[in-house]
């Protein structure tokens, strides 16, 4: 990813101080311990990495929390399994994916964004899915419906039917949503009762294909006539 250019400066002659202005993208990592690494050659290159851990730690939180719910044994934090970005991202992607900058929030101290919080449940909600025998068409469905249901916010702006159609069906089953702590024992307690149900709906709409077929288009035409107006 190329961030334009800019110019190291430094405190004093002599001072060893320098400081490199980073572009807005990157102020999520502000704070953050960086090794620093020099490439040296015709065309050195000085290379920052930053410590993201605590991220890595509040991911695995996460994951072992949704874990103990839906799976029945203790299944390690699948890092393979995901893919990576700095920043959250939308559409043309259909790999499980995880931002740093959620993360990062989620690192921190309560209470947590919800947007964070949903983008990251129904990530993991998309690996889990198919050890819980639902259908891997429905991964990303079933994935989005996790993180909407403990949120009320959808993980992204494609999981719209998904969202609507399990707050159509699971309506009893949403959580009083407050300041959300995602990683304290209160959430997961009332998290546990609304990610079975949302297990259960998903399973039987993986034995009814059909069905779910059906839903879907009859949430579409809603939609467009929504959007039309007529």
């Amino acid at each position: 990813m190329d961030l334009g250019v800019r110019q190291i400066r430094t405190a004093g002659k002599g001072s060893g101080s320098i400081e490199l202005t980073l572009p807005a993208d990157l102020r999520d990592l502000v704070g953050l311990p960086c090794r620093i690494t020099l490439r040296d050659g015709n065309r050195p290159d000085i290379v920052l990495q930053p410590d993201l851990q605590r991220a890595h730690r509040a991911f695995a939180m996460l994951w072992h929390a949704m874990a103990d719910v839906l799976l029945t044994d203790d299944t390690p934090f699948p890092l393979p399994d995901f893919t990576f970005g700095l920043h959250p991202r939308y559409g043309g992607n259909p790999a499980p994916f995880l931002s740093w900058r959620d993360g990062l929030a989620l690192a921190g101290p309560p209470p947590h964004d919800a947007a964070a919080v949903s983008r990251t449940l129904a990530t993991f909600g998309q690996v889990m899915a198919p050890l819980i025998d639902i259908d891997p068409a429905l991964s990303a469905a079933f994935g989005a419906a996790c993180g909407f249901l403990l949120t009320g916010a959808p993980p992204t702006p494609d999981a719209q039917q998904a969202c609507d159609l399990v707050a159509l069906h699971l309506a009893d089953t949403r959580p009083p949503l407050g300041a959300l702590d995602a990683t304290g024992s209160p959430f997961w307690l009332l998290a546990e009762p609304v990610l079975a149900a949302a297990a259960g709906l998903f399973a039987a709409w993986t034995a009814d294909p059909a069905g779910h077929a059906t839903l879907c288009a009859a949430w579409r035409r809603g939609r467009s006539i929504e959007m039309s107006g007529d």
